[in-house]
């Protein structure tokens, strides 16, 4: 069977609305989009049996408990369980694998170990950490590559000590698989709990818990074409049985009286709480949707497509990619000398391209890579060359934009610019061509983003002032501040990582730099930056960071 992704894609409302219909989203590692058939079940619910569960003393109670139990079985079946006692609901993957380190860990005794990596999702991370710090038990790492697990060494860190293994089942920041079938061969003769985050797998592979052979197993619907708000946690029914709830509350009690309470049966002592029931509709509709779909067909059409994805990012001049195609769940990731990453991805965003920037919850495994943040493109069925395509044109398209706006070089030894920056540490840059009536009068966004990314070329590289002394908080990428006063006016100078930084520090500086004390106030910044429209157009942190400089530039004048 040929797999169309033109005719899947047409089952996901969202890329039908005006807005949307020239839209290019590659996010789909942080979440999926969702087919119409999920959104219905979502309103259905609401519209015909919203009650609370297990209450059945009135027929809406009955129908929404049937409804629970009813994709708890499917969600079995979904994930190659036993038994639906073996499913427990929850808000996500982070509150599952919270769940099951707070419930592990509480039978350990201090030298315990527990064996991580470094490319686990901070979800699989912190919980951990949390719990040694509390328990005094010892985080484990298995040895790595660049921050990628070798999982064939793991044997080098398990030892009698050993008593959980929580490891991923593909990176989120870099997309490969981690070799579950090796994993499997080492831990299934050892008396430990092993735990796999397969937040990145459901979308991709067929899960079968069976033959993985984990004892536990966690994913989040949002991943998979289903709503937010809901998860699932695997584990094997006897161990389950013997795990102490986490959280206390309603429904995961029989009785209570004010000294002691009996829990209720699994799964649903694990279950406080009410539970995200219009979301549970959703992840039913979600498993019979994928239940009626080619799985293998999709699977194909997206390590095609990832290849291809791959191939064409290669033939980007300087771009690296940190990313492999093989054995990979659908991520590339890459990064480009000459402009931040977030840099890159602003830029597509002003292309109506969608894709992810910064650490992905990965720090460690980007850190052990040499970077701080990368460009993540993520693929699923619905993706199609001509998104490929499309990636590539923008991202070329902003190459040739920073050759036309080449920045300027340090001034050369000997120059007389040279000699004035011996007298002082830092020279303030020339704004004198800078033109704020003629940025207002561009037609559009993009014309002004295009302009103040051409501004960043006044700013100069000036090492000397990239210290943490210099550094102003606030900024999603690296931005260096500093001041003087020089016969009653004051002087600023500016320095960044990234090309919109140094640009919008040349259009603060051009307000700021060689006026008297009091010349300018903050709010007239603050107007001017609204008046722009970077405030609608620019992300939430970039706001964030241009009020930061406008902060710090105010207490060095103030200091």
């Amino acid at each position: 069977m040929i797999f169309s992704p033109q005719e899947f894609k047409q089952q996901f409302p969202l890329f039908s609305q005006t807005e949307n219909r020239d839209l290019v989203y590659l996010d789909n590692a942080a979440t999926t989009q969702k087919p119409g058939c999920v959104i219905d079940a979502i309103r259905d619910f609401y519209l015909h049996s919203n009650a609370n569960t297990h209450r059945s003393s009135h027929r809406l109670a009955r129908r929404a408990t049937e409804m629970v139990e009813r994709v708890r079985a499917a969600s079995a079946r979904f994930l190659g369980a036993q038994s639906p006692r073996e499913i427990i609901f929850t808000r996500g993957a982070t509150e599952g694998l919270n769940l099951l380190a707070n419930s592990l860990c509480r039978g350990l005794v201090a030298g315990d170990e527990i064996v991580l990596s470094t490319a686990e999702h901070h979800a699989n991370l912190v919980p951990w950490q949390m719990l040694a710090e509390q328990h005094g038990l010892v985080p484990r790492f298995v040895p790595d590559a660049n921050g990628v697990p070798q999982i064939d060494r793991i044997a080098e860190v398990l030892s009698p000590r050993t008593k959980i293994v929580s490891v991923t089942g593909g990176s989120n920041a870099l997309g490969f698989r981690t070799d579950l079938a090796s994993l499997r061969a080492t831990l299934s003769q050892r008396d430990l709990r092993w735990v796999v985050d397969g937040s990145q797998l459901a979308a991709h592979d067929v899960v079968d818990v069976a033959a993985i052979g984990c004892d536990f197993f966690v994913c989040s619907a949002h991943k998979f074409y289903g709503p937010t708000g809901i998860g699932l946690v695997y584990g094997r029914e006897a161990l389950l049985r013997d795990l102490p709830p986490w959280q206390g509350g309603g429904e995961m009690i029989t009785s209570v009286d004010l000294f002691a309470s009996d829990y209720a049966d699994l799964p649903h002592r694990f279950e406080a709480g009410t539970s995200s029931l219009a979301a549970i509709a959703g992840l039913g509709a979600c498993i019979e949707f994928l239940g009626k779909q080619d799985r293998q067909a999709m699977a194909q059409h997206e390590q095609t497509l990832l290849a291809y994805l791959h191939d064409r990012l290669s033939q980007v001049p300087e771009l690296e990619l940190l990313s492999n195609p093989r054995n990979n769940l659908g991520i590339a990731s890459f990064v480009h000398p000459r402009c931040a990453a977030i840099d890159i991805a602003q830029w597509l965003d002003g292309r109506d391209i969608a894709v992810r920037v910064g650490h992905h919850c990965a720090q460690p495994l980007l850190h052990a890579a040499g970077h701080k943040a990368t460009v993540r493109a993520s693929l699923v069925a619905y993706n199609s060359r001509e998104d490929v395509d499309r990636l590539i044109a923008g991202i070329e398209e902003l190459l040739q934009q920073l050759d036309d706006t080449a920045e300027p070089q340090p001034p050369a030894a000997g120059s007389s610019e040279s000699a004035a920056t011996e007298a002082y540490p830092w020279q303030p840059d020339d704004l004198s061509k800078l033109d704020l009536d003629a940025l207002r009068n561009q037609k559009n966004w993009q014309d002004r983003y295009r302009t103040i990314m051409s501004w960043a070329k006044v700013i100069s590289r000036k090492d000397q002032i990239r210290t943490t002394e210099h550094l102003v908080q606030g900024c999603e990428s690296s931005a260096w501040l500093v001041h003087r006063q020089e016969a009653g006016v004051h002087r600023f100078a500016i320095d960044g990582d990234s090309r919109i930084v140094k640009g919008l520090g040349a259009l603060l500086l051009s307000q700021i730099d060689g006026v008297s004390e009091g010349a300018v106030a903050p709010s007239e910044l603050h107007q001017i930056f609204d008046e722009l429209g970077l405030s609608q157009q620019l992300s939430e942190s970039r706001g964030n960071g241009f009020r930061a400089l406008v902060q710090r530039a105010f207490d060095l004048m103030d200091a």
